[in-house]
């Protein structure tokens, strides 16, 4: 409390969401919740007011008395804003209604955690969920799965990309299926993150070439001692994502720790990167990414694919795209049938026949078969870039 009092039954409204509520009970700590009459200033307690939904008091936020306001809030309060995007899915489609009630009883007590109902061709019924960071995604993830016992498929982590169209309007995406199409984009603008990382002088070579990898600008890089180096990095938070993390473990043997704050957006030329089975495009395993490296991430992934969706009947073609441009191909060889196996000798072309009539079957399949990905091809594009 800073000023005045507080008392059971007063009328209060919390400023920034304008909520205008009742004091049913207030108390301190010490270190069980103990009732009293009054809180006042510099006192430290509760008050409970009956508030159904947890977003409607955020932390930090200011409470004052609705009868006499008071005119400015407290400084420093800044609204939580998701900036790690991910798609979660049920392994089976039945458990959507169970899945929906988990988040929502993770979100009774995290206030910052973020989801809206989400659908894809290939994954079918899930969520897109927002994150305050890396870690806050892992911890959500790990609650799910230990406290929920819930089986769930996890797209490639994403960021908030802010794209101004041709038209000059500028719209906010999580997800590379809202991104409008090539022809109505004027710019689009990446997160940065300013990264400090501290690490044992041995891996300062290895970590400095990382970073570049990763598009980065040096900031700083300073001995704190002998054998200990501060280095200071402009990253794109989207390069980051993904695996910077583990890299950078593995690379200093765990003994590098890594410490990060987003400071605004850049321009940067990017684009969509989409994945095309039989030339039907998988919502699910769509990347966006620097023009740059858009051929080596394409040739990759279709590589990856190549190994994890079993041979059918028929030829699978595997492409990455760029809009309407094919910039890299995989195929993944049909089973073939020995249609000759019963044929001794005999006229060649009772044999070409055959074949052709074999041949003719597979394009049939083709046009009407359709292709079951495995769910350990949606988590190869987390793996991307470590060949």
């Amino acid at each position: 409390v800073l000023e005045g009092t507080i008392r059971q039954g007063m009328k209060v409204t919390l400023m920034n969401t304008r909520q205008d509520h009742e004091i049913e009970s207030l108390g301190v700590f010490s270190p069980k919740a103990v009732p009293v009459d009054q809180l006042g200033p510099g006192e430290v307690g509760f008050i409970a007011c009956g508030i159904k939904n947890v977003a409607d008091a955020q932390i930090g936020d200011t409470v004052t008395e609705t009868r006499r306001p008071t005119l400015e809030p407290f400084p420093g309060f800044k609204a939580l804003k998701p900036m790690v995007f991910a798609g979660l899915y049920p392994v089976e489609s039945h458990q959507y209604a169970e899945l929906r009630e988990s988040l929502e009883k993770l979100r009774l007590n995290d206030a910052s955690f973020f989801f809206e109902p989400e659908t894809s061709v290939a994954l079918g019924f899930g969520f897109r969920c927002g994150f305050l960071g890396l870690l806050h995604m892992e911890i959500v993830q790990e609650r799910l799965e230990r406290e929920f016992n819930m089986d769930l498929v996890t797209t490639a982590p994403g960021v908030l990309y802010r794209v101004t169209r041709t038209d000059g309007e500028v719209i906010e995406i999580d997800s590379p299926a809202k991104l409008p199409e090539t022809g109505h984009i004027d710019k689009i603008e990446e997160p940065v993150i300013t990264a400090t990382i501290l690490t044992p002088a041995e891996f300062v070579g290895a970590i400095l070439q990382l970073c570049q990898d990763k598009r980065g600008v040096q900031k700083a890089l300073e001995f704190k001692a002998a054998d200990r180096v501060l280095i200071s990095y402009e990253l794109p938070f989207n390069e980051v994502v993904l695996d910077f993390y583990d890299k950078l473990k593995t690379l200093s043997r765990g003994y590098a720790s890594l410490d990060y704050h987003v400071t605004g957006y850049w321009d940067s030329p990017l684009v969509k990167l989409d994945i095309l089975v039989n030339a039907e495009p998988v919502d699910a395993l769509s990347i966006i990414v620097h023009r740059d490296r858009a051929y080596d991430r394409g040739r990759q992934l279709a590589s990856k694919m190549r190994e994890l969706i079993p041979r059918q009947m028929f030829e699978v073609a595997i492409q990455a795209a760029i809009g309407a441009r094919i910039i890299a191909r995989e195929s993944v060889k049909a089973l073939r049938k020995n249609v000759l196996a019963k044929c001794y000798g005999g006229d060649i072309s009772r044999k070409r026949k055959l074949l052709e009539k074999q041949k003719e079957g597979k394009k049939r399949m083709k046009r009407v078969g359709t292709v079951e990905i495995p769910q350990e091809a949606f988590l190869a594009v987390l793996k991307i870039g470590d060949e």
